[in-house]
């Protein structure tokens, strides 16, 4: 009876309520479209980093930590017996690291040259282009933010300097066969790629690896006391974070919207309160209680939510659409800032657990501030309000 009560009360109210409900499912609306954007995003940079860098997983050496750049002259380790295996059979890919100084066009540049088999088909890296190695060109790809920032170009020469196991310095001539257009900027940026046996020769370190990316999550039983297991908690842990604090920043314009349709709500049940008041004492005198008559503002504003929940549907498609067809084209440059999901336009996907999340909160928000102001209830007597008091 209250549900179908309130029901009536909303409907009654015309116009009131229609502005009502529009700027609920307006603000709805601008939540799921900002959900959408983030959730997205977060999803095309864990995909693009899983094609082309994580695949299943990754053993990485102990001695090899990534935010310690004094760890990667030393960080590899042994490939162990067990492993050789799965080398061999192409499902666990080993990868050297090695810091360095390239001298594109005479030009000194730090990099990281990274040896990878050429042969290898788990990773979406072009390693193919490493074979064919002339007699003193050793080939190497690139990608195209590094040959921007380089000015290299398919054919161009240059050379490498590197340590090698006895911390004495070596060169490489290496010849650009390939650029490829990597959505991955850690695998991009400062990156000059090679084969694998080429950079274990010059350094004089057979058989090593910084890390091994492995093509089923089973392998990870290889890790070891040399070796362990980076899980997708951690590897995208710094991912997550990022998402996590940006989301939170463009959160406060759509914050300000809350509070401004929760104001809304609150206005129109204070002046229903008061405008009301004959209809509280009759009800009163029929019996209801003061509880049921809260009750039954409370559930006023909540459908004010719901049927803002529905309207949303019809007026938020067009714009749902238009992104999930056609993406958020980037400005150019964003893909120099150093994180995937940046370097094609970005299809938005709606999480359905995530965008009834959002409802379910804005409708419990929505009936706590319809019942802050119907409190005052419990205070009025009946015969004053049946007298409009």
């Amino acid at each position: 009876m209250i549900i179908r009560l309130a029901f009536r009360n909303i409907i009654g109210s015309g116009w009131r309520s229609l502005i009502n409900v529009l700027i609920l499912a307006l603000v709805l609306i601008g939540l799921i479209w900002a959900e959408g954007m983030w959730f997205s995003w977060l999803n095309l940079a864990k995909t693009q980093q899983k094609q082309w860098e994580y695949a299943a997983g990754i053993l990485r050496a102990r001695s090899f930590d990534p935010l310690d750049t004094f760890s990667w002259e030393k960080g590899y380790a042994a490939i162990p017996e067990q492993a050789q295996k799965y080398i061999e059979a192409g499902s666990l890919i080993p990868v050297l690291f090695s810091p360095a100084v390239i001298y594109p066009g005479g030009r000194m540049q730090s990099a990281v040259v990274k040896g990878i088999p050429a042969s290898q088909q788990i990773l979406r890296i072009p390693s193919q282009g490493l074979n064919g190695q002339e007699e003193y060109l050793v080939p190497a790809i690139i990608g195209k933010a590094m040959a921007r920032n380089t000015k290299l170009q398919v054919g161009d020469t240059f050379t490498a300097r590197l340590k090698n196991s006895d911390d004495a310095y070596d060169a490489l001539e290496l010849q650009v066969a390939q650029i490829m257009n990597c959505p991955v900027p850690s695998l991009d940026i400062g990156t000059v790629w090679i084969d694998l046996d080429s950079l274990r020769k010059i350094k004089q370190l057979p058989e090593v690896a910084t890390i091994m990316v492995m093509q089923s999550p089973g392998l990870a039983r290889l890790a070891n006391q040399d070796f362990r297991h980076i899980d997708e908690k951690e590897f995208f842990s710094d991912l997550n974070q990022m998402v996590k604090t940006k989301a939170a920043g463009q959160m406060m314009p759509f914050s300000m919207l809350i509070f401004l349709a929760m104001l809304a709500i609150f206005d129109t049940q204070a002046l229903a309160i008061f405008k009301r008041r004959k209809e509280i004492g009759m009800l009163s005198a029929l019996g209801m209680t003061k509880g049921q008559i809260i009750i039954l503002f409370t559930t006023e504003g909540v459908l004010y939510m719901l049927f803002a929940a529905l309207a949303a549907l019809p007026l938020g498609f067009p714009l749902f659409y238009y992104f999930f067809a056609h993406g958020l084209a980037l400005p150019p440059g964003y893909d120099s800032f150093g994180i995937a999901g940046f370097d094609e336009p970005l299809k938005f996907h709606y999480s359905i657990p995530l965008t009834l999340a959002t409802v379910l909160f804005l409708v419990v928000l929505t009936a706590v501030v319809s019942w802050l102001p119907a409190r005052r209830i419990a205070r009025l007597k009946p015969t004053e309000a049946l007298r409009g008091r």
